[in-house]
């Protein structure tokens, strides 16, 4: 199990790397959804464990309406996308079975192209922490993270279940100004 903590570097690194980062910066969209955020932590994973969140699990709970969720392609390296225009916060997909990375985050205005548009505003962690949380508040309710720093952002990492035992997923959270604008999660199997 814990050879799978080393499965999202290896797939970060294909989609981190220089002709990964050409197509992304050649997709509008790609480029809109990252607008916001730095592109040295997208798929960045530190070579250290990230320790366990307090809570004992976490993960994102949010809601996309199965009408929406019929339209997307399933893809190992193509992600969909949803927006929700109250909030400027999308939601990025990309996995199958193998793994699935789920990314909120917040965006600048609206797609160069037509999205499906959903409500988003809701959208939370297991405990409760939602885009605009404090940088303070995700400590206090998960722990210490380890903490990567990029572009004057923190991207602050957990693994998302206290079970030594199970799968190790991450559980991510980007902070700009000491604010969640960001919140990732990555599971896999």
């Amino acid at each position: 199990m814990r050879l799978l903590r080393f499965l999202p570097p290896v797939l970060a690194a294909v989609v981190a790397s220089p002709a990964g980062s050409s197509a992304a910066a050649s997709d509008p969209l790609a480029a809109w959804f990252g607008s916001q955020t730095c592109p040295a932590l997208d798929g960045l994973y530190s070579k250290r464990e990230p320790p366990y969140v307090k809570t004992g699990m976490e993960t994102l709970v949010l809601d996309v309406p199965t009408a929406v969720l019929l339209k997307q392609k399933v893809s190992m390296t193509v992600p969909w996308y949803v927006y929700d225009p109250k909030t400027n916060v999308a939601l990025s997909h990309v996995g199958g079975d193998s793994g699935v990375v789920w990314t909120l985050r917040v965006v600048k205005g609206a797609p160069p192209t037509s999205l499906s548009k959903i409500d988003l505003g809701d959208a939370h962690t297991t405990s409760g922490l939602k885009i605009g949380a404090s940088a303070e508040l995700v400590v206090r309710t998960l722990g210490t993270p380890l903490v990567i720093h990029a572009c004057g952002m923190e991207r602050y990492e957990y693994s998302d279940d206290k079970d030594r035992d199970a799968e190790q997923n991450d559980l991510d959270f980007t902070i700009r100004n000491g604010r969640v604008i960001e919140i990732a999660h990555t599971s896999w199997g």
